[in-house]
C-alpha cells in the first residue's frame, strides 16, 4: 500500500469512498473537489498494490490550528491501520505548517474512531449535542502537536508520502 498526497484526477475516487461510508452525510463531489484545490488544506490517500483507492483523509489549516476534517478507510481494507497511518500523515503535516493543535469532531457513538484518536492522544473536550442529527452528538478532540510529530514521525522515514506493508 501506499500513502500520499491526493491529486485532482483521484476526485472520482474519493467520492465513491465517501458515498460509501457517510451515504445519510455524503460530501458531494464539489466539496471535495474544493478540499483537493484548497490552498490551506493537505488530502492524504492510501492506494493499494493495483493503484485503488482505499483510504482519504483531509486536514486544514486555520491560523495554528490544525482541523482534521474527514478520514474514510474501504470497509475491506479496515483493521490494517491504514486511518491510524493516515492521521499521523497529518499530525506530521501539522508540524510541518507551524501548527500548535490539531482538532477533530467524531460521532459519539463511533467506539472504534474514538479509540483511534484516543490511542493518538487526542483528549475529548467538549460534545456538541445533536450536531450529527437528533440524538447524534459529536465529541470535539484536541491534541498538541510535539515536536515528535515532525518529519518522519509518522514511519520513521524522513519523508511523509513513503511506502508502507499493510
Amino acid at each position: 500500500m501506499t500513502l500520499g498526497v491526493a491529486e485532482a484526477s483521484d476526485l472520482t475516487a474519493i467520492a465513491a469512498l465517501e458515498r460509501g461510508a457517510f451515504a445519510h452525510a455524503a460530501w458531494s463531489e464539489r466539496a471535495w473537489a474544493e478540499e483537493l484545490s484548497a490552498g490551506n488544506r493537505r488530502v492524504w490517500v492510501y492506494r493499494d498494490a493495483a493503484g485503488a483507492l482505499c483510504g482519504v483523509a483531509t486536514f486544514a489549516l486555520a491560523g495554528d490550528v490544525v482541523d482534521l476534517l474527514r478520514v474514510i478507510v474501504a470497509p475491506d481494507a479496515r483493521g490494517r491501520g491504514l486511518g491510524r497511518s493516515l492521521v499521523r500523515a497529518g499530525l506530521v503535516w501539522a508540524s510541518e505548517v507551524g501548527a500548535e493543535r490539531v482538532m477533530l469532531e467524531v460521532d459519539a457513538a463511533n467506539a472504534p474512531a474514538l479509540a483511534l484518536y484516543r490511542g493518538l492522544g487526542f483528549e475529548a473536550i467538549a460534545t456538541r449535542t445533536g450536531y450529527y442529527g437528533p440524538g447524534a452528538d459529536a465529541v470535539i478532540m484536541s491534541r498538541d502537536v510535539a515536536p515528535a510529530d515532525g518529519p518522519g514521525a509518522a514511519s520513521g522515514e524522513s519523508e511523509t508520502e513513503k511506502k508502507v506493508e499493510a
